[in-house]
């Protein structure tokens, strides 16, 4: 089958609940979401450093289905990327969280463990006792539905802002809480952020 033929096929195909997860996992973390070669579409695209190649081929096999092209070493960024189809739901969620060309935070979003994890694989740091992620392209108003989200699952934040934006930063006593979600998501390369 052509690729053409083969990515019409893709996108009238729907995305399952688990890859929308780790699309709007990967739009809160470091995916970037870009309109396809014809332009109709959007897709998403995933790169990471060549360390995390085994994280690149994880979330290749959580979104296989929705891929045509195989992953792909950049040796300008010493990286890893693999991109989707262009796919009507990905334009979808594109307009939902990119209503005005910024990046924010659906009033209804629901976060789930895995969507914790890939988040936290993307734009968590490691602190001696316990860890924080990036929240720094988020509004204050994201970020509190991202802080509610995660208290529904009784991860207790704080906001901490520096010169390079906003964290999240998990409360040390409630980080085992924490580790005990994401844990059983987490990649091995990606297992260095977990105190």
């Amino acid at each position: 089958m052509s690729q053409t033929k083969l990515g019409n096929q893709i996108k009238r195909a729907a995305l399952t609940p688990q890859e929308i997860e780790v699309v709007i996992a990967c739009l809160i973390g470091d995916g970037t979401i870009c309109k396809s070669g014809n332009g109709r579409y959007y897709r998403l695209r995933i790169e990471h450093s060549a360390r995390h190649k085994e994280y690149v081929e994880w979330k290749y096999n959580l979104l296989k289905r929705l891929c045509i092209s195989q992953i792909q070493y950049l040796p300008s960024n010493d990286s890893y990327k693999v991109g989707t189809v262009g796919h009507p739901e990905i334009t979808t969620l594109r307009k939902v969280w990119y209503p005005s060309e910024v990046k924010q935070v659906a009033a209804n979003f629901r976060l789930t463990p895995l969507m914790i994890a890939i988040w936290f694989m993307d734009d968590g740091t490691k602190h001696r006792d316990t860890v924080d992620i990036s929240v720094h392209n988020f509004s204050d108003e994201s970020i509190e539905i991202l802080k509610n989200e995660l208290l529904r699952y009784g991860i207790e934040t704080t906001v901490n802002s520096d010169s390079k934006g906003s964290r999240l930063y998990i409360i040390k006593r409630i980080y085992p809480l924490f580790k005990e979600l994401v844990k059983p998501y987490i990649v091995k390369c990606m297992a260095y952020k977990l105190p």
